[in-house]
């Protein structure tokens, strides 16, 4: 891919606020580039404690990155082309991952899926930042609050995620891992 190949493309970038592992509330979202358009989730303090807990999440952070990406996009398909990943957990598992959670599904199979690493080296922009870096912040400082307290400033759109919907889609990622073997 190079410079040439982004002209004309639907570009969709996906940012945390802080990392899975970190002691508080991580917020994942999405923006869209030309339509400005995000969505986003917050995985609380007590929800990662939770999964470390009872499926050991620490031992696989790009797994929970990636179903967290699925829930952020699955509905999101038509409005992209090219996703940027920001490394935040390591890109080729989470790149991975997410090939297994779409797999049924021929709309994710034509998308070009790219790290913000390989953004930088196409546009030769060693600095590029995430679009969606500002929206993750908001995401993770209030998606948790309520609706009424969480409108101040930018309107933000919360994807209510939880503890179940999480395992279900780890419990799924580990059978067609084991598949595979």
């Amino acid at each position: 891919m190079n410079s040439d190949d982004l002209l004309n493309k639907r570009v969709m970038h996906i940012d945390t606020s802080c990392k899975l592992y970190e002691n508080k509330t991580t917020g994942i979202s999405y923006k869209i580039v030309e339509s400005g358009e995000h969505g986003g989730l917050a995985l609380s303090m007590r929800l990662k404690k939770e999964l470390r807990r009872d499926i050991h999440i620490e031992e696989d952070y790009a797994r929970i990155y990636a179903i967290c990406i699925y829930y952020l996009i699955k509905d999101k398909l038509p409005l992209f082309d090219l996703l940027v990943i920001c490394g935040d957990e390591n890109f080729i598992y989470v790149k991975q991952y997410l090939e297994l959670l779409f797999s049924e599904n021929k709309e994710y199979s034509i998308k070009k899926i790219i790290s913000i690493g390989e953004l930088r080296e196409i546009t030769g922009k060693r600095k590029l930042k995430s679009y969606a870096d500002n929206s993750a912040r908001s995401y993770r400082k209030r998606a948790l609050k309520s609706p009424s307290r969480q409108q101040e400033g930018v309107e933000i759109h919360p994807i209510k995620i939880n503890y179940k919907s999480i395992k279900e889609k780890w419990e799924e990622v580990a059978g067609k891992i084991n598949k595979k073997v």
